[in-house]
């Protein structure tokens, strides 16, 4: 039996990309065909002094010597050709020829690449190239794989068509343009927050952008080539397309700068001046760039955002006190219970706002039992040593005890459901506050468990008095700062298409 030899393995050899400067440098192309031809217009393109060495030559070729774009000598290469020229492409249909030319060219420090399999024995290789718009790419796999290189470089081609012009777009919706119950749906929570950027980082025409998904938010923040047929497709993927067009905005340019600055600054949120949003954008932007889908430009509008966000907050804070979402709770939780230092208190939830709403409890003093499903809490910044720990399958031992439960959980589940309600007692008042989206309590449980209380995000924002506050006077002196900042705008929009 004769053991079959391994295939040789192919060893890749590595390059060094570079650009060649050779405006005014003599160039030599030996060979006539169209390869040649080729590699004499790229030549042509950056102005170099091009000389051409072949016995037959296309009327294409005596047509360029005739202009003097090129000159010709119509004869077989010899050994001293190559003397004095800067940089040789072997570019025969003889592959024994073109071995002798690099050879020759390698011997006297010559730069030089074979347009066959001989490009190993050089000192280069061009790689397939785009210049559009003033932006010039290049693709290379190294030698190992033109078809794959020239692939690439055909889709790279039809994306720089769209990036010679580059806009802001915001897609969204809150609070003030859907309810609770219609926009549940939309939230992008677990996989379709990955899926959705997935989707969006395949489409030629969006260059970066960052997903916004928080209790009352849902956006798109992008740096897109304007196209009314890309629009439709962001709709789409967002889940928008299903909705009326009163229930979402789309902001553009200045519009678009403007709004996330607004949203920043706590003036769309649920609670006027909040400021959970900032470390939640930030969350969200760090997530982005981490998957690739936001990189230099969303970086930049972002942190011209916190800038501008930080000013208008500066100005309008003295004209309203602002509340944050935990602060909502606990003062809704006192409403409710005047003696709200005295109740038990379950907290499902352990990110920003949970661990928020955990402080605000231990403030109060009220003994907590804090729940978590994956990430354990971190209770060292609680004062209280009334706390327990539990994780989530643990959850129906303390229902009983409890006399407010909080959820604020992320989760496409409900986490407080009608299985729940035997384990409730049912003979006292129990206040149920839901600030999930989606939603973590079930609707039906009010059903079975009808002294409870049960009050989510919607409930919150009509409890609390926003009439108290003159939005009108705070929008008109945050419109004016935002005015201020236009060439603020106006610098980053002319840095990020310079970039690209």
């Amino acid at each position: 039996m004769v053991a079959e030899m391994p295939k040789k393995m192919k060893t890749e050899q590595k390059t060094f990309p570079v650009n060649l400067l050779l405006r005014g440098r003599k160039c030599l192309v030996v060979g006539a065909g169209k390869i040649a031809v080729r590699k004499i217009g790229n030549l042509m393109r950056v102005s170099a002094e091009i000389t051409v060495i072949s016995p037959d030559v296309s009327n294409e070729i005596r047509e360029l010597a005739s202009k003097g774009a090129i000159s010709l000598v119509q004869r077989e290469y010899l050994e001293k050709d190559v003397d004095e020229f800067f940089l040789v492409f072997a570019a025969t249909g003889d592959k024994k020829l073109n071995a002798r030319i690099l050879k020759d060219c390698n011997h006297k420090k010559i730069l030089a690449c074979a347009i066959d399999e001989n490009w190993k024995n050089g000192g280069f290789i061009t790689p397939a190239t785009i210049e559009k718009n003033g932006v010039t790419v290049s693709v290379s796999t190294n030698g190992a794989a033109c078809r794959r290189s020239r692939m690439i470089k055909e889709n790279l081609s039809r994306h720089l068509e769209f990036t010679n012009k580059t806009g802001m777009i915001m897609i969204g919706t809150d609070q003030n343009y859907m309810s609770l119950t219609e926009r549940e749906p939309l939230h992008l929570v677990g996989d379709k927050f990955d899926n959705a950027g997935e989707m969006l980082s395949n489409l030629i025409g969006v260059h970066e952008f960052m997903l916004i998904n928080t209790c009352n938010r849902i956006e798109l923040a992008a740096f897109i080539s304007p196209s009314e047929s890309l629009e439709k497709l962001l709709l789409k993927i967002l889940g928008f397309e299903a909705v009326s067009e009163d229930s979402y905005y789309v902001k553009k340019g200045f519009d678009a700068f403007s709004h996330l600055a607004f949203a920043c600054a706590g003036l769309m949120s649920q609670t006027p001046g909040e400021k959970h949003v900032t470390s939640q954008l930030k969350s969200g932007l760090d997530y982005c760039k981490n998957k690739g889908w936001a990189g230099s430009m969303m970086q930049d509008w972002f942190d011209n955002t916190m800038h501008l966000a930080k000013h208008i907050r500066q100005i309008i804070e003295p004209l309203f006190t602002a509340f944050e979402i935990e602060d909502l709770s606990v003062k809704y939780m006192k409403d409710i219970f005047p003696d709200a230092k005295n109740r038990n208190v379950l907290l499902i939830g352990t990110g920003i706002i949970g661990q928020a709403i955990a402080e605000k409890i231990s403030d109060l003093g009220c003994p907590l039992t804090w729940c978590y499903h994956i990430n354990p809490p971190s209770p060292e910044k609680i004062k209280t040593k009334k706390i327990k720990i539990c994780t989530l399958n643990e959850i129906k031992d303390h229902l009983n005890s409890a006399d407010v439960i909080i959820s604020v959980a992320t989760t496409s589940a409900y986490l407080i459901h009608s299985g729940h309600a035997p384990f409730m007692d049912q003979t006292r008042k129990i206040l149920i506050i839901d600030l999930g989206i989606p939603r973590n309590v079930c609707r039906e449980l009010k059903k079975l468990v009808p002294n409870a209380v049960i009050a989510d995000l919607d409930d919150l924002k009509h409890w609390h008095r926003r009439e108290e506050i003159d939005m009108s006077r705070i929008f008109e002196l945050s419109v004016k700062i935002v005015e201020e900042h236009r060439p603020q705008f106006e610098k980053l929009m002319d840095n990020g298409v310079r970039s690209r």
